[in-house]
């Protein structure tokens, strides 16, 4: 048995719908013939592919040195995701991959992890080639929470807009109830309050839905 000391993830630089009504097993066959009959291998260069909608395929047994980066292959496992087409070195995950995606991937690396230690290292194809593949910061991207489907009433877009309404109901009612009691200037304090705070929520509630939908774009959550 090889020993392992490395991960490295790269991606295919198909495009998104590549073969989208073809099988994963289609998919890595014809992986497999541009690495065999294109470039003279032995087979695939990958040990284990993953395809848009989370399948986990299997390419070169892991017994054997990979093909997957020059003067890397020793000691590493290589694992590609389907996609990264026309992508950049400094993309976020959720740019060029899906969430099924980011799922199987954090799965089978902590799979990996189990099997051969937890200090097994985790890198991308760009750090050894000037690359763009895989596409993202393998280690930012670990580092990060995995990105986890939200109910709606979870959704920080959701409250921000509730609050806002609130707000918004807030300065009506006080509108509607400085018309009723005009003649009661004891309540004029009351109700500028109300209105004052009310505007408060309506603002705040916009801005921060503004900025949660902001920051969960850039976290994947689409």
């Amino acid at each position: 048995m090889r020993k392992i000391t490395e991960v490295i993830i790269h991606a295919t630089a198909t495009r998104a719908d590549w073969w989208a009504d073809r099988s994963t097993a289609d998919k890595v066959a014809e992986v497999r013939k541009w690495h065999v009959d294109g470039r003279g291998w032995s087979d695939i260069g990958y040990h284990f592919l993953i395809d848009r909608d989370g399948t986990v395929a299997e390419g070169r047994p892991i017994e054997r040195t990979g093909a997957h980066v020059k003067g890397h292959n020793t000691g590493t496992i290589g694992i590609t995701l389907f996609g990264g087409h026309g992508g950049e070195k400094d993309n976020a995950f959720a740019d060029n991959f899906t969430e099924d995606q980011d799922a199987a991937l954090r799965k089978l690396v902590a799979r990996l992890q189990a099997e051969y230690g937890p200090g097994l290292k985790l890198s991308g194809h760009h750090e050894y080639a000037n690359k763009a593949c895989p596409c993202f910061d393998v280690r930012k991207w670990f580092a990060r929470k995995a990105v986890q489907p939200r109910h709606l009433g979870q959704s920080r877009t959701m409250q921000g807009l509730a609050a806002s309404g609130v707000g918004a109901a807030m300065q009506e009612g006080a509108d509607a109830v400085a018309g009723l009691v005009s003649d009661l200037p004891e309540d004029a304090g009351f109700l500028s309050v109300l209105k004052i705070t009310g505007l408060v929520l309506t603002v705040g509630g916009i801005g921060f839905a503004v900025y949660a939908r902001w920051d969960d774009w850039e976290a994947g959550h689409r």
